[in-house]
């Protein structure tokens, strides 16, 4: 008896360990393939998150063209743009909004892991095929995401070029009227070809064919219609038979220099009842333009007294400092950027050598100062 229970002991010891050794081998195995699994489905979420990075930034200049173009096409103003192209501009908005919605895709939930010190078998073998269906749907995903980014790469395009297209469309439009408009200001007409060029001095808007830079073409264009039409009404008005000739006379000593006129009894403080009086605002860009505004005296005046034509030189002379080779004298040690003692050494150098030239407000240049002057005349 004795050496039965010694001899079974033994027996039933190793059938326990077997089986213990047995169930320990296999939750290893599947522990083992769990953690397979999960390697393969984080290299899998890495590159499924780049992909949703990539379609996301896509997604977000697709969304930035689309509200631009429903902008632009909304912005359209009669004359300004064929209304053809705002509609298929508008189409085109349509379809990539289609896209953008279709491109709002999200990673899938991570299955719940039992993190415990001993989990069954069946939870490990659970949990590697629940991350095995994520591993495949996250490769889906990538798929998906690759190929909606490039749709939506397609659509930006297409709906930058619809939008440059109407622009361009509405700044031929707009060039039209400048032509139809010769006697428009030139103030006027500067921001006009501003915003047909989409440059300048005067444009600030960040991004081209917008609906913020249609807006301002826009105006530009209605301010030069407007001005076109002051401006005939002003030439038809009795007064302008003897102030054409005056204006004609300034532009042909000017040089290209473009010039606006303005006429008022008042100007720079002196009356016409006293005073010869005028005043020029210059500028250097746009091919170089100014403003000469002159008192109603000089009209009176014009054909008997060669001061008053003299003033009028004075203020020619003013605007010259805007041309390529005058800008260097002006800005030399002889005249320092001086624009009186500019512009009365020009006038006398023209053969204007009397007190109407500025003499009589700004005193006589030097001698030098009329020879360098004359360098432009």
């Amino acid at each position: 008896m004795n050496d039965g229970i010694k001899w079974g002991l033994p027996v039933l010891g190793a059938a326990a360990l077997g089986t213990i050794g047995l169930v320990l081998g296999t939750t290893a195995l599947a522990d083992a393939v769990s953690a397979q699994t999960v390697v393969a489905g984080a290299a899998a979420e890495s590159r499924a998150e780049a992909a949703l990075g990539d379609l996301r930034g896509a997604t977000t200049l697709a969304e930035g063209q689309a509200l631009e173009g429903e902008a632009l096409a909304g912005a359209l103003v009669d004359g300004l743009g064929d209304p053809a192209l705002a509609e298929a501009l508008t189409a085109d908005v349509a379809s990539a909004r289609e896209l953008i919605d279709a491109a709002e895709l999200e990673l899938p939930e991570q299955p719940a892991y039992d993190r415990g010190p001993l989990t069954p078998i069946w939870t490990s073998l659970a949990e590697a095929v629940a991350t095995q269906e994520r591993t495949g749907r996250l490769v889906e995903l990538q798929r998906e995401a690759e190929s909606g980014l490039g749709g939506l790469e397609d659509v930006e395009a297409q709906l930058a070029e619809a939008r440059a297209a109407l622009y361009a469309d509405a700044a031929a439009d707009a060039q039209a009227v400048l032509d139809a408009s010769p006697v428009a200001s030139y103030e006027s007409r500067v921001p006009a070809m501003h915003a047909i060029a989409q440059d300048g001095d005067s444009w600030y808007v960040e991004q081209d064919d917008s609906a913020e830079g249609y807006q301002q073409l826009a105006a530009a264009v209605a301010a030069v219609q407007a001005s076109q039409t002051a401006e005939a009404a002003r030439r038809a008005a009795p007064e302008y038979a003897s102030r054409g000739p005056i204006e004609e006379f300034a532009r042909s000593i000017a040089h290209g220099v473009h010039l606006d006129f303005a006429w008022d009894h008042v100007v720079n403080g002196l009356s016409s009842d006293e005073w010869y009086s005028g005043t020029a605002q210059y500028w250097y860009a746009d091919g170089g333009w100014a403003k000469i505004n002159l008192s109603y005296s000089i009209d009176w005046s014009y054909a008997d007294d060669v001061n008053a034509k003299a003033v009028v030189v004075h203020e020619v002379g003013h605007t010259q400092v805007v041309r390529p080779e005058c800008t260097p004298i002006f800005e030399s040690e002889v005249f320092r950027g001086d624009d009186e003692m500019w512009a009365t050494a020009w006038a006398i150098a023209a053969g204007y050598d009397v007190p109407g030239s500025g003499i009589e407000a700004y005193g006589r240049p030097s001698d030098q100062q009329i020879a360098e002057a004359g360098r432009c005349v």
